[in-house]
């Protein structure tokens, strides 16, 4: 057998073992088919340098108006080591309704970086999703952004039972809608096709609109209404197999039972005249795979059959066999020759294409490092201090250098979410698995006969998509649409107003107003798209864009990229306080407390909350821009103002210029639209500024009315502040689209024009960590409740150990100390510990 590693980007031939059922035959080292193919996987990860990502978190649960701590892990997706190719990790929070509500831009550092994110107390109770991803790994498709979900319990002292969220949007409930529509049952065949007279392997996958898995049983039957399996029951996350020898001919369908009592057919895929199958069992130290093919009128197959198989761009290949008759092609292939992960299993036919292809998982020993965490007593009164000894050692319990983090949270949180993913089901399964995975955490914390049934279900249930075959063997480089970020960068697209048509060679102006001034211009590619790097951005940066045509006109649409696109899929409810698991009442209840007794100590949070929500509550009739409105180019103010959202024919599809007309005085707008010729008292043609930016009157002249809020006219000494470019006035136009406060307006995106908030590099916070002795004899109360320590950036020494400090909180209990980390090599590690505190 061939044994081929990917290795720091380059391919390195294995040591050749003869081993299996017969001595496999080895090809020469640049001869045959699968030696090219391997070539060819290693030069994609050479050229992919896929990257994934895993967050950390201080505990699994939250409440509105609390903050989600965490510690980020960026790796290359072969090897798991610390990777340095991006120095830039865009952090998410999205809400039920599927809208980012959080946001925080990271600095990476090594490949590491911490942060947070608060939950607003101003957003309602639900299941969030945390999502976290490098610009460089979208290169591999959105669907391979780190996600994960979040049940946020309504905890903020500020309103009552969980406040009832905004009214979603038609989108968001037609999807509520179709939660309650009839489950998705999808019918997975082994190796991919069902083939008549060939033994099957059918995987069945049973879900709710939000993905869940539901519990299915029934029977198969075919298109008689004959019985083929008698009895089909899903095991485990609405998942499970069965097996049968397909007929010539026939369709078949299955007949469940489903969760509600009600019954439902489900179609199974059609069964093939002939074909290619594909068979592995787990076969404790090998993986035992067979072969089968069936002809045309019982034809045989057209020549040999090759093996091939790799997990994370190690691929291992034994020699090729002859198929005969009903005797399939065996290979034994060991478990020892991969890393733990994802084995993907590829049968080719003679001419070298891809036939069937099946996962399965290699787990050869723990699937990560342990990290021991000793405390250093049995138990602590409260403002104590601890002294925490953390360990990693591998399977021998040998020590090992590793890159960790460190949380302590209340021990009964992590019974609300027991199956949450860790730093092992991340990288080693769900990362290179397309869609959504319900409880990860469940195939790797106790393994079992059952737990390891359970996984094979998943891998022939969920896709492998990292790359496709075609796209390999024909040598095709994978696109690159996402440089590697060094620094903050604007991207994004100008496609054409109507068509989605990309622009190439459209002039770009970039103008920065928050908070420095800074103005640059650039040109798209040939797919339309452009680029700005390195911005200077402190805190979040006012940008607007302007667009034109290579051949002029405006006529365009900017397409600021906004991120990964979101996933469709919607997200369930959490059930109410009432209905919750038990324990969700108790931290509610705490995190209240603590949060009522912080503003308690910090009124005027309260008074800027106050202050914020009220900012919110902006009716769509604004008759002045404020002074410091970002639009203002230079700040200037003082002019003519005309409120647009007074006038009803502005409302209609008028251009901006023709309200103005006979509106200002001194303000003289002359000839037919759209040809107009304008002038503030017969000084010269004024200078167009729209949203802050410049512009020529060609695109004011063609700008419906109804897209403004708001025009000043600056006349005379009112525009000096414009300078030499101001002598003959200026017209400042104020768009809906642009004042984030204006309710009711079409936030489409203006012909030409994009306004982006940009926000800069997130400073990490330090979790609050107060320090007790004995001459404190009166203090504060301590808002620390849930979680009672946070060290997101920990490094062992050379004998894998480290040592941590801090003091408990006024409450007592039982606490759980959870560490995940990364070895120098690319190791996952875990562990966890418990302390406890007794109260007065």
């Amino acid at each position: 057998m061939k044994v081929v590693r990917v290795q720091k980007g380059v391919l390195a031939a294995g040591l050749a073992v003869a081993i299996g059922l017969t001595a496999f035959r080895l090809h020469p080292p640049e001869d045959g088919l699968l030696p090219r193919i391997a070539r060819q996987v290693a030069e994609f990860y050479t050229a992919a340098r896929q990257e994934k990502v895993y967050l950390h978190l201080d505990r699994p649960v939250y409440g509105t108006g609390e903050t989600i701590w965490f510690s980020a892990y960026v790796v290359d997706a072969s090897r798991h080591e610390l990777d340095s190719l991006n120095q830039v990790l865009h952090v998410d929070l999205l809400s039920p309704e599927r809208r980012v509500v959080a946001r925080r831009t990271l600095r990476l550092q090594g490949g590491r970086a911490a942060g947070d994110l608060a939950i607003a107390d101003t957003l309602a109770a639900g299941t969030y999703v945390l999502r976290a991803y490098t610009n460089w790994m979208r290169n591999a498709g959105d669907e391979f952004v780190y996600s994960r979900r979040l049940s946020v319990w309504p905890a903020s002292p500020i309103g009552s039972e969980p406040r009832a969220a905004a009214a979603p949007t038609t989108a968001f409930a037609r999807a509520r809608a179709a939660a309650a529509a009839r489950p998705d049952v999808q019918f997975m065949p082994e190796g991919g096709y069902l083939v008549e007279g060939l033994p099957a392997v059918v995987a069945c996958k049973a879900t709710d609109a939000s993905g869940r898995g539901l519990d299915v049983r029934g029977q198969i039957l075919n298109d008689k209404n004959a019985v083929v399996v008698p009895a089909f029951s899903s095991r485990h996350a609405g998942m499970g197999r069965f097996a049968f020898v397909p007929g010539s001919g026939q369709r078949y369908h299955a007949h469940f039972t489903l969760p509600d009592g009600s019954t439902a057919d489900y179609p199974l895929p059609a069964v093939q005249p002939s074909g290619y199958t594909l068979h592995v069992v787990d076969g404790g130290e090998n993986f035992i795979v067979e072969a089968r093919y069936r002809g045309v009128g019982g034809a045989a197959a057209p020549g040999p059959v090759q093996l091939m198989t790799q997990v994370r761009g190690v691929v291992a290949y034994p020699g090729p066999r002859t198929l005969s008759g009903d005797v399939p092609a065996a290979w034994r292939m060991p478990k020892k020759n991969y890393p733990n992960g994802i084995v993907h299993f590829t049968l080719f036919d003679a001419e070298g294409t891809p036939q069937c292809e099946r996962l399965a998982f290699a787990q050869n020993g723990p699937a990560g490092l342990r990290i021991s965490i000793t405390p250093d007593q049995p138990s602590y009164g409260p403002h104590a201090p601890v002294q925490l000894a953390v360990r990693v050692t591998d399977a021998a319990g040998q020590p090992v250098a590793t890159n960790f983090s460190l949380g302590v949270s209340d021990a009964g949180l992590s019974a609300l979410d027991p199956n949450a993913e860790t730093i092992a089901s991340n990288l080693l399964l769900t990362s290179d698995l397309v869609g959504y995975v319900e409880n990860p955490g469940y195939y790797f914390r106790s393994p079992t006969a059952g737990t390891n049934q359970a996984l094979d279900d998943l891998l022939l249930t969920q896709g492998w998509r990292r790359f496709v075959w075609k796209q390999v063997l024909a040598g095709q480089a994978p696109a690159v649409r996402f440089g590697p970020e060094h620094d903050l960068s604007l991207v994004g697209q100008v496609v054409s107003e109507h068509g989605n048509r990309p622009i190439p060679n459209s002039q770009l102006t970039f103008l920065q107003t928050r908070p420095s001034k800074n103005i640059t211009t650039g040109t798209t590619n040939a797919d339309g798209r452009f680029s700005f790097v390195g911005i200077p951005v402190v805190d979040t940066a006012v940008i607007t864009l302007q667009a034109r045509r290579s051949q002029g006109g405006s006529n365009v649409l900017i397409r600021p990229d906004e991120g990964p696109a979101v996933p469709a899929q919607v997200l369930p409810p959490l059930p109410s306080l009432a209905a919750a698991p038990a324990g969700v009442a108790a931290f509610v209840r705490r995190s209240r407390q603590a949060q009522a007794a912080e503003l308690d100590l910090h009124p005027e949070r309260a008074a800027m909350r106050t202050v914020a929500l009220s900012n919110v509550s902006v009716t769509a009739k604004r008759i002045k821009i404020p002074a410091d409105d970002p639009r203002r180019l230079y700040g200037a103010t003082g002019g003519t103002v005309v409120d647009f959202t007074d006038i009803p024919s502005a409302q209609s599809g008028l251009s901006v210029l023709q309200i103005l007309q006979g509106r200002v005085a001194g303000l003289v707008i002359t000839g037919q639209a759209p040809n107009l010729s304008v002038q503030i008292r017969n000084s010269g043609s004024p200078l167009f500024i729209l949203d802050g930016q410049r512009v020529d009157i060609d695109f004011i002249a063609n700008m419906p009315a109804n897209d403004v809020e708001s025009v000043e006219v600056f006349k005379g000494a009112e525009a000096a502040i414009f300078g030499g470019s101001g002598g003959g006035g200026a017209i400042a136009i104020y768009t809906k689209r642009a004042d984030p406060n204006y309710k009711g307006a079409d936030k489409g995106p203006a012909p030409g024009i994009a306004i982006v908030k940009m926000p800069g590099f997130s400073e990490a916070r330090e979790f609050y960590q107060p320090r007790y002795n004995a001459l404190l004899t009166n203090p504060p109360a301590d808002p620390r409740t849930s979680t009672l320590y946070w060290n997101p950036l920990v490094r062992t020494n050379a004998k894998g150990e480290a040592e941590l400090h801090f003091f408990t909180a006024d409450g007592s209990g039982t606490f759980q100390a959870v560490a995940e980390g990364l070895s120098l090599d690319g190791a996952p590690a875990m562990g966890s510990g418990t302390l406890t505190v007794k109260g007065k």
